[in-house]
C-alpha cells in the first residue's frame, strides 16, 4: 500500500475536528465568556486538546476577536523571541492569546506571560494538569469516540476500538498511529 493510500495518515487524521459530548459549542463559548476568556482545556495527552483549541479559534474570530496562536513543545522552558513576538506584541482587548502546551512553561515564563496577557481580551490555553487557568473542558475519550473516528476514516464500521482504546489508555492519537501501521502492514483491509 502506497502510503497516500492509507485512510490513517496524518493529512486524513487532522481533518476529523473536534466533538462536543453533551455540550453544544455555542454553550462552551459561554462559559468561556462567563470565565472573562481566560481558561484551561485540560486533559492527557491524545485527547483532542490541541484541536478543540484549534476548532475554537474561528468562533472566536466570528465573535470580533483576533486570535494569537503559539504551540509548545516537550521542553520549551519559556517562549522563544518570536513567540512573544506573535503573542504580546501591541496587544488590545480584541486579542485572545491561546498557547498549546502552557505546561511546558517554567513558573517565571508562566507569571510573565499572565502578565502581558492582561491586556488582552483573553487567555486560553491547553495543559494536561488543571489549575494554571480556571478549566473550560477536561478533554475525555471512550471507545464509542474511537470508533466512530475510525468509522469516518474508513468509511466503514470495524470491530476492536475498544481494545485498541484500552491498549492505548485512551490515547486517541496513539491509537490511530497504531492504525496507520496495521494498514501500511497490509492487514487493515481484513477487519
Amino acid at each position: 500500500m502506497r502510503a497516500g493510500d492509507n485512510p490513517f495518515t496524518v493529512q486524513k487524521v487532522r481533518k476529523i475536528r473536534y466533538r462536543l459530548s453533551g455540550e453544544t459549542w455555542e454553550g462552551l463559548l459561554e462559559r468561556l465568556a462567563k470565565l472573562r476568556y481566560r481558561a484551561a482545556i485540560v486533559g492527557p495527552h491524545g485527547r483532542g486538546k490541541t484541536t478543540l483549541l484549534e476548532d475554537l479559534a474561528p468562533r472566536l474570530e466570528a465573535l470580533g476577536f483576533r486570535v494569537r496562536s503559539v504551540m509548545l513543545r516537550t521542553g520549551d522552558r519559556r517562549l522563544t523571541r518570536e513567540q512573544r513576538q506573535v503573542l504580546v506584541r501591541q496587544l488590545s482587548p480584541r486579542d485572545i492569546l491561546c498557547v498549546d502546551g502552557a505546561e511546558q512553561l517554567g513558573r517565571i515564563s508562566w507569571l510573565a506571560l499572565l502578565a502581558r496577557s492582561q491586556a488582552a481580551g483573553g487567555l486560553l490555553i491547553t495543559s494536561h494538569r488543571p489549575g494554571l487557568l480556571p478549566t473550560l473542558l477536561d478533554c475525555e475519550t471512550s471507545p464509542e469516540l474511537l470508533a466512530g473516528i475510525v468509522s469516518d476514516l474508513l468509511g466503514r464500521e470495524v470491530e476492536g476500538a475498544e481494545e485498541l482504546f484500552v491498549r492505548h489508555g485512551g490515547n486517541l492519537r496513539e491509537a490511530l498511529r497504531a492504525m496507520y501501521d496495521v494498514w501500511a502492514a497490509g492487514a487493515g483491509g481484513e477487519g
